[in-house]
């Protein structure tokens, strides 16, 4: 499929719902700016607007076949945007009073010895965890968090994209976020 038969977006829709991967590349390149902005604007973080965005797009692609916008959809996009704001602050919120409850219930001058089990067996399972990533996810990671890299020294380190990196930091994340959840639990 050549770029030039895509004129409007309602023609990339159409492309892009019948899983042309070059109708999703041109509004990706031609919406990832917009998407971005609203997402750092409201958020004041470069890494965490990427997350979102790369979210954003991952959905499109996956929804593509049961797309139909109301409006346009640099709109749609934009939507979309400040929804994903909002279910991250809302998910940040809720983290927090889970927090705030454990730290209100912890007498921790009387806990100290039982704090640190807790620390030890929290870390224990991270570490499991760690060596469960598959193993270029896992050295993003390492290099990220450990080394204290940049992701443009990761990438050039490993001879990968930034996005790349992105990529498996953000798998990373939400891999560790989700079972350190039921490990909680």
């Amino acid at each position: 499929m050549s770029s030039k038969n895509l004129h409007n977006d309602t023609d990339l829709l159409a492309q892009l719902k019948k899983g042309h991967a070059d109708a999703f590349k041109i509004i990706f390149d031609q919406y990832w700016d917009l998407v971005y902005a609203i997402c750092f604007k409201n958020l004041g973080s470069h890494e965490d607007a990427k997350e979102l965005t790369q979210e954003i797009f991952k959905s499109l692609w996956e929804r593509r076949a049961k797309l139909d916008p109301p409006g346009s959809l640099k709109h749609y996009l934009a939507k979309a945007a400040k929804f994903q704001v909002y279910n991250f602050f809302r998910n940040q919120n809720t983290s927090k009073r889970h927090l705030d409850n454990f730290f209100k219930d912890q007498d921790f001058s009387e806990n100290a010895t039982e704090n640190e089990i807790n620390y030890r067996q929290l870390k224990e399972q991270l570490n499991l965890l760690l060596n469960r990533l598959p193993t270029q996810c896992k050295t993003v990671f390492h290099l990220s968090r450990m080394s204290d890299l940049s992701h443009k020294q990761i990438a050039a380190q490993l001879n990968i994209s930034v996005k790349t990196v992105e990529y498996h930091l953000g798998n990373a994340r939400k891999y560790l976020a989700k079972e350190l959840r039921a490990f909680s639990q």
